[in-house]
């Protein structure tokens, strides 16, 4: 006698938006491989394999944020007040002392929600690459 097998199992297609989903599933505070992965009927190795390439930023269908040139937008805020004591008059006999000039703060809210406050100072390629850490 022999057995006859109707149905040919196949292998699943994750579409891009839903293996960056787990992929963000496995940064959350507590999150295990193991766990998301049980809990989603696949293999360990497989959320291992997409957390490297959202890391290295080479997930076929995802582009880096530092890679591409993209337009967002842009909200000028005015800056608090300053929150020092004002200056005691100067004295002929001591130096002048002028004060430094603090970097202004950009404020970046990313489309997941999360907000970045950074100096203004800061290296477009590094923004680029946290944007991406966090966006993620």
């Amino acid at each position: 006698m022999s057995e006859v097998i109707s149905v040919v199992a196949r292998r699943r297609r994750w579409p891009v938006e839903q293996k960056l989903a787990l992929v963000e599933e496995l940064s959350r505070p507590g999150a295990s491989v193991a766990a998301v992965a049980d809990r989603h009927g696949m293999s360990r190795s497989l959320l291992f394999d997409w957390r490297r390439q959202v890391r290295e930023g080479t997930m076929p269908g995802v582009v880096r944020a530092d890679a591409a040139s993209t337009l967002v937008p842009v909200r000028v805020v005015e800056a608090a007040a300053s929150r020092q004591a004002p200056c005691p008059p100067l004295s002929s006999r001591r130096p002048v002392v002028r004060p430094v000039k603090a970097a202004a703060m950009v404020e970046v809210v990313l489309t997941n929600g999360r907000v970045l406050r950074i100096s203004e100072t800061i290296r477009p390629e590094v923004l680029g690459r946290l944007a991406a850490a966090l966006d993620a």
